[in-house]
């Protein structure tokens, strides 16, 4: 199923140019936060981030109507885009906000124990990649099956719940992809900037710790910054585009085998004493 999905979303790719606006616009914004980052400082580059988080849903939701209806143009992609805006958003709001309670109820116990701080990364890790890995898909629930807010996420994580290892494959290949893509242009990156990179291996570990990102203005230079915003901008539009089709074409297919709300059958038999065996 994941391979054929993966062969569906390449099909979508090439059926509508519209369909790779949300590659276009989170790249753009990524490589217009380098080069802004450069000329303002970091107190304008951390606060870009909300206004993204308020533009991407517009036209994640226009993306996933077209390919739920088939429809193509402009329009429909407008239309789209205005009728699930809110169903992606609020969600997407509800996670955040879960995410960001969770680590502040686990924090608060730690950092009264004299190790709050210390541990907090791997506290982060530990709360954001179960959250996301049960609650991925509320967007797709959103736009493909009319959930509203909090029934998307309900139905995210009982897609996870009824299709574990299927989701597992699909995070996996989703993973081989993106390193696909990063991989070339890593190395891309490093040829082209070789001469300012090259300072690098020779700091010591005091002065890696010590690297802000006003060091890496420095090192890189104008010249450098952007073209690291343009390699940036490359990656994330090629893997931005295909993960989210990837993605939608995954869910059209195990949300058809789970009913919303209902009973998933259980594959198995009874023995000859009565207990059940499941498959």
């Amino acid at each position: 199923m994941v391979l054929s999905a993966l062969s569906q979303s390449l099909s979508y790719l090439k059926r509508d140019v519209l369909l790779w606006t949300p590659g276009l616009v989170a790249g753009g914004l990524g490589a217009a936060d380098l080069v802004i980052q450069f000329f303002m400082g970091e107190f304008i580059f951390t606060r870009l981030w909300f206004i993204e988080v308020i533009i991407l849903p517009f036209f994640l939701a226009g993306t996933y109507y077209l390919i739920r209806t088939g429809e193509s143009g402009g329009r429909a992609f407008i239309r789209g885009a205005s009728s699930y805006y809110f169903r992606i958003l609020l969600p997407a709001l509800v996670v955040a906000f879960a995410i960001l309670l969770t680590i502040f109820l686990l924090v608060i116990p730690l950092s009264l124990a004299g190790t709050g701080m210390t541990i907090l990364p791997f506290v982060t890790l530990g709360t954001v990649i179960p959250i996301l890995f049960f609650t991925f898909f509320f967007d797709c629930a959103a736009v493909f099956e009319d959930c509203k807010v909090l029934d998307s996420i309900r139905r995210s994580i009982e897609i996870v719940l009824n299709r574990p290892g299927r989701v597992i494959a699909f995070f996996l290949v989703s993973a081989g992809l993106i390193l696909c893509i990063t991989l070339p242009l890593l190395v891309l990156w490093t040829a082209l900037l070789y001469d300012r990179l090259l300072p690098l291996t020779t700091m010591t570990p005091t002065e890696f710790q010590n690297f802000t990102l006003a060091s890496f203005n420095s090192l890189l230079g104008l010249e450098g910054i952007v073209v690291t915003a343009l390699i940036c901008f490359a990656g994330v539009f090629l893997g931005g585009n295909l993960i989210l089709a990837f993605k939608a074409a995954f869910y059209r297919k195990v949300s058809g085998e789970i009913p919303v709300g209902g009973t998933i059958p259980l594959q198995g038999e009874y023995d000859e004493k009565g207990r059940w065996y499941k498959y």
